[in-house]
């Protein structure tokens, strides 16, 4: 057999730049190391043959991103279960509490736990890899190739969200409306992605 062809330097480094995130989220949703670590190399293999094209597009980090999740409910349908955040104790973070009002009582926990389920996809994830996983605002935008204003608005309406789900809403608190940016980033981001499925 030819010996396989050298991956490209961008490839190689956007593989280790990268792998650490889509594992830890992985994990996360499929509850099980090794099996978030080979949906995450089947991931890269995908993006390894189709590598010039994802080079093209405008966001290969979003691309990137939303083949992983894709892969991720590949996986936990796999296994006969749904892609959900399996382990309750990752919600139970002092970030994520302050995040949405301090919440001490498990039963506000878990109605926290399933009002993040409940999110629309961008504002789950942002919530999820900024304040459950505990990534920075700059390496949170970075993962789902968007801008840090973006991350910061989805964050800002995601909390507001909760904090209506939890009953935590202050009187003269403006509900949650779409504003020029959030209402993208808090809606579906099909644009160059290979499947729509949302990961909750």
């Amino acid at each position: 057999m030819a010996p396989l062809p050298a991956l490209p330097a961008d490839f190689r480094a956007f593989h280790q730049l990268y792998r650490p995130a889509y594992v830890r989220w992985a994990e996360l949703h499929l509850g099980d190391r090794a099996a978030a670590e080979e949906t995450v190399d089947r991931a890269f293999e995908q993006l390894a043959a189709d590598w010039s094209h994802v080079l093209r597009l405008d966001s290969p980090a979003g691309y990137a991103w939303a083949l992983l999740k894709d892969r991720t409910i590949d996986a936990a349908r796999d296994r006969g279960r749904r892609p959900v955040v399996m382990d309750t104790a990752a919600f139970e973070t002092h970030a994520l509490h302050s995040a949405v009002d301090p919440i001490g009582e498990l039963a506000e926990s878990l109605c926290l736990y399933q009002a993040i389920r409940e999110l629309p996809e961008r504002q789950h994830d942002v919530i999820v890899l900024r304040y459950c996983i505990g990534y920075s605002t700059e390496e949170t935008a970075d993962i789902l190739g968007i801008s840090v204003p973006g991350v910061r608005s989805t964050a800002r309406y995601a909390r507001h969200r909760l904090k209506e789900a939890l009953g935590l809403r202050a009187a003269d608190e403006p509900a949650d409306a779409p504003g020029p940016g959030a209402a993208r980033g808090a809606a579906d981001d099909t644009e160059g992605r290979p499947g729509h499925a949302q990961v909750h």
